[in-house]
This record gives structure tokens, C-alpha cells and sequence, in this order.
């Protein structure tokens, strides 16, 4: 059993970088030899490739994600894959190829290549800031400890399964 953790972020664009600072903290944890931790700016067609690779048991996806919520807050959801038309599928492939990635992207195009494991678990928080800088707000920081004690939850719950 493999448990895939992935930081997905927008580098250097405030709290929307949050998902790579989570994967740089995680990361540098003691993990179990079935948790791999990555950082997923590589963009969202070669995450859907590296879980094919991967062929994990859960993929817990880690990051910041505008979607009009308080800022700050912190939500961790179960992710259920949309059946989709395959022109919206098509449609999301075509933004990912442009370097693009974000946590719906990721989803849409693993899910569109079935790489997708079962347990998929996000875990996101609502940026406070979206304007460049290498730092994360002082919300974005209270929320970044909180993510990342969730994954960490999430992790331990399933490598104790």
C-alpha cells in the first residue's frame, strides 16, 4: 500500500504556493517506506503520469485554492471524480499542457486519464493573498500548520489500516 502525498501550488504567488510549502515540511518528516511526499508544480498531465506510475492506495492532494470561503480556512473533503464529457475532459488536458496547475486541474486530468486512485482525499485552504511574493500571509502561515497536521492525519489513519 502506497500513500501518495502532493503539494500542489502556484510558486511564489503568496498562499497559493502553500501546497509546496506543505511538501517541503512533509518531506522532511520521518515517512513510512509506502508514503511518497512530492511537491507537484510539474503540472497536472505528468501528476496524472507519476500516479500511473505510482499506482497508489490514496492520494492526498495539498494546497491553496481561491473559491470565496473566509480566508484562512482550512477544509479537508473526499474527492469523488465527476463523470465527465470527454470534451471537458479534452478541455482541461489542453489548459494543463500550458504549465498551469491547480488543485482542480490535477483532479480533472487524473481523473480524466483514470489514474485517479479511490481514496482521494484534498485537503485545501482559501488564500488570503494571491499577489506574488516568497512569503504566505500570516493566515496563510496559522493555516499551512493546520493542513499540514491534517494530511499528517490522513497519512497515519491509512498506514494504519
Amino acid at each position: 500500500m502506497t500513500v501518495f502525498v502532493g503539494g500542489a501550488g502556484e510558486l511564489y504567488q503568496g498562499d497559493l504556493d502553500l501546497g509546496r510549502r506543505a511538501a517541503e515540511r512533509l518531506a522532511t518528516e520521518r515517512q513510512d517506506g509506502d508514503v511518497v511526499v512530492e511537491e507537484l508544480h510539474y503540472g497536472a498531465v505528468a501528476v496524472a503520469q507519476r500516479l500511473a506510475e505510482l499506482r497508489p492506495s490514496m492520494f492526498v492532494l495539498v494546497g491553496a485554492i481561491a473559491r470565496g470561503r473566509e480566508p484562512g480556512t482550512v477544509l479537508r473533503r473526499e474527492v469523488i471524480p465527476a463523470v465527465r464529457e470527454p470534451a471537458e475532459a479534452q478541455r482541461s488536458v489542453e489548459q494543463a499542457v500550458t504549465g498551469y496547475v491547480d488543485i482542480d486541474l490535477i483532479l480533472d486530468v487524473a481523473a480524466a486519464f483514470g489514474a485517479l486512485p479511490e481514496r482521494t482525499v484534498c485537503v485545501e485552504v482559501e488564500p488570503a493573498s494571491t499577489e506574488p511574493s516568497e512569503q504566505l500571509s500570516g493566515l496563510g502561515e496559522r493555516a499551512l500548520a493546520e493542513a499540514v497536521a491534517l494530511v499528517r492525519a490522513e497519512v497515519l489513519a491509512a498506514v494504519d489500516r
